[in-house]
């Protein structure tokens, strides 16, 4: 689910943070610790019987994902980043809303690896629309890096989540839109934050390096 008024929100987000250094690299730490969550939760619901080479794939290109954006968050603020709270964005709400998303789901679904399906499909499916609005925006701004390969990794586990979810549940299309919504409020909810914690963050000059020198992306040297 994504309405205009959240795609505005999103976008107004994301040319300030692109606009400036010290928010950038917050940013992208912040999208490196969101990444880490869904790695650290699949690792703690799923049980190790279920873990196959499709879900071993998953959690692997999970901890890619984290590692990729982390080494840019290092790399636009010229220092090594953790994920205390003061180098994150709102990170109390992106906490928040991987947890309220999951729990939602397991009202619906007690089976761990149904309430992964559906979790994962409402979150990427969210994570799909955010990195694509960003990437085209970095285009936009001739940043140094694409998110393209992330985008086709995350579109490409969404088309099997999919698929699986819809194997499973023959209500699918109705528990599908019931979380997306709920998952839709809690987003919201994030971006409010999100757009809070950008005005009270102090800001610092930019640095060339943010501009294009050679354009690196997931596979590269990032």
């Amino acid at each position: 689910m994504q309405t205009k008024k959240t795609t505005l929100l999103l976008l107004n987000i994301l040319e300030k943070i692109i606009a400036n250094q010290s928010l950038h690299s917050l940013w992208l730490n912040t999208l490196s610790y969101l990444e880490y969550i869904g790695l650290r939760k699949m690792l703690k619901s799923l049980p190790a019987s279920l873990l196959d080479k499709i879900l071993l794939d998953h959690i692997n290109e999970e901890a890619r994902h984290s590692l990729f954006f982390k080494k840019l968050a290092q790399k636009t603020a010229q220092k090594n980043l953790s994920f205390r709270d003061e180098e994150l964005l709102a990170p109390q709400t992106g906490r928040a809303y991987f947890q309220q998303v999951d729990h939602y789901s397991l009202k619906f679904f007690s089976n761990p690896a149904v309430n992964y399906l559906y979790t994962t499909y409402a979150i990427e499916q969210r994570a799909v629309i955010l990195y694509s609005l960003y990437n085209d925006l970095l285009k936009k701004k001739a940043c140094f890096f694409s998110l393209q390969a992330v985008l086709n990794d995350e579109s490409k586990h969404l088309d099997f989540v999919l698929q699986k979810i819809q194997e499973t549940d023959p209500l699918w299309e109705k528990n599908l839109e019931d979380i997306a919504h709920f998952e839709h409020q809690k987003y919201f909810s994030f971006l409010i934050d999100l757009e809070k914690a950008i005005s009270d963050t102090p800001l610092m000059s930019d640095f060339p390096s943010l501009q294009k020198e050679t354009h690196s992306s997931y596979h590269q040297k990032i």
